[in-house]
């Protein structure tokens, strides 16, 4: 798998209120995995937004996947979207990094738009990342996934960085 980052700007009034408004579609992707959270003003809602997908719906199967603690494919829209359960950057990240590209697999995503960490709040989960690019970037790892879009937030870029220097001199 080959993963680019995506460098993801915001706009003052986004930064200030901690509201995502807007969402840059990554045309080559035709797949796109989103965080499950659709209170407020949310990345999940932005990218709704921007492809007029159907909030009830989506309220609906993200609930569902939170309850579940498990991805939900939602092959009905255009491009195909999977929900990751919110893990508030304290979950089994290990396990659902293995679900989404077992779910990516079975809908044979070929661009995948990881768009969870292109707008963050607080701090930077520096042991989710770790734990996910250890997982794409494992040789043994087989997948349909071509191309990963890692979206970041342009406010953690250096750590970002940093972190992708790191894992890369390991492998």
């Amino acid at each position: 798998m080959e993963i680019i980052f995506r460098e993801m700007p915001h706009s003052y009034d986004e930064v200030v209120m901690g509201h995502k408004l807007w969402f840059p579609e990554s045309i080559e992707s035709d797949v796109i995995s989103a965080t499950a959270n659709v209170n407020g003003f949310t990345p999940l809602n932005a990218i709704a937004r921007r492809y007029n997908w159907n909030n009830a719906m989506i309220s609906s199967a993200s609930q569902q996947c939170n309850s579940r603690y498990e991805i939900a494919v939602i092959s009905e829209l255009k491009p195909t979207l999977l929900l990751v359960p919110s893990t508030q950057g304290d979950g089994d990240t290990g396990f659902l990094v293995k679900d989404l590209v077992n779910a990516a697999n079975a809908v044979n995503a070929d661009v995948l738009n990881f768009t969870h960490f292109g707008f963050i709040q607080n701090r930077l989960p520096k042991n989710e990342i770790t734990t996910i690019l250890d997982y794409f970037m494992d040789p043994s790892v087989k997948s349909s996934i071509r191309v990963i879009v890692w979206d970041i937030d342009f406010r953690f870029k250096k750590e970002m960085i940093d972190i992708w220097k790191l894992k890369r001199s390991k492998f």
